[in-house]
């Protein structure tokens, strides 16, 4: 933290994202997309709501951009959400998964997939998915979770089991819920998923570009929908390589993509030779 006096009275501002609590990070969140004064203005009031109004408004346009300046490195650092663990809405307290999706199994991951590539359509968006997003990866403890630990057969997921249906309707009573809480949600899966294809890239291939629309003209991009862990989920079952459908969709997402890439691997490598 860092201690700044103004008019002789001291204020602490965080200095990075370590420091901050849920509720600092749920309330600024919405004001990061782009660095502006009157973001800067609304993190600096989250961030020290006990700073008076009338000692700002005395400050010289020097000062107060110094002030200001205090909070400028939310939007120079990228946005750390480890801190996170969960958030309360309606009664129910949702667990966040682990950092980089440890703790995810193969099904949620595939399911969250298809809602981000809903939500972030970049002609079609819809809103909603967002909601569906956060309903799928953010769940409550398991209800017996002391038990469930000394299960030799647990995968290491403290949040209950991933249920479709049941994720379908939290998300109509999370469609209520603070913009900053998805925005956070929203963030900690793009960083898992940055980690993922960074991870497993012997996995991930670009997709083709489509064959040009006419003589002439450029083949226009082709649009993922998310769907490629769904259909690598359906190889996987198939192949029987962790057990039935359901036994594969539970099975932890970081050992099935270690070892997919792994035999990636050694496939192109057989085939070099």
């Amino acid at each position: 933290m860092r201690t700044f006096r103004l008019n002789e009275r001291p204020y602490q501002v965080p200095e990075s994202w370590a420091e901050l609590t849920p509720a600092q990070f749920f309330a600024v969140a919405p004001y990061l997309g782009q660095d502006t004064v009157a973001g800067r203005h609304a993190v600096l009031r989250a961030w020290c709501p006990k700073l008076r109004d009338k000692d700002v408004r005395r400050l010289t346009a020097e000062q107060l951009w110094d002030l200001l300046d205090l909070v400028a490195w939310a939007w120079r650092t990228e946005l750390d959400t480890q801190g996170v663990s969960e958030f309360t809405h309606r009664g129910r307290t949702y667990c966040l998964p682990e950092p980089l999706l440890k703790d995810a199994v193969v099904v949620e991951y595939a399911m969250a997939l298809v809602h981000f590539h809903q939500f972030a359509h970049p002609t079609k968006p819809q809103v909603a998915a967002l909601d569906q997003l956060v309903a799928t990866l953010c769940r409550p403890l398991h209800a017996d979770i002391a038990a469930l630990q000394e299960n030799p057969e647990w995968n290491g997921q403290r949040r209950e089991k991933y249920n479709g249906k049941l994720a379908e309707a939290r998300a109509l009573e999370l469609a209520d819920a603070p913009l900053g809480v998805k925005i956070v949600v929203l963030h900690h899966f793009l960083a898992a998923q940055r980690f993922i294809h960074q991870a497993y890239k012997d996995l991930f291939k670009k997709v083709e570009p489509a064959a040009p629309a006419g003589p002439g003209k450029p083949a226009p991009p082709r649009q993922g929908d998310g769907t490629e862990m769904l259909e690598l989920l359906a190889d996987v079952a198939e192949r029987g390589l962790y057990g039935t459908y359901e036994q594969a969709a539970q099975t932890q997402l970081h050992t099935v993509l270690f070892n997919l890439a792994k035999q990636a691997r050694r496939r192109r490598a057989a085939e070099r030779e």
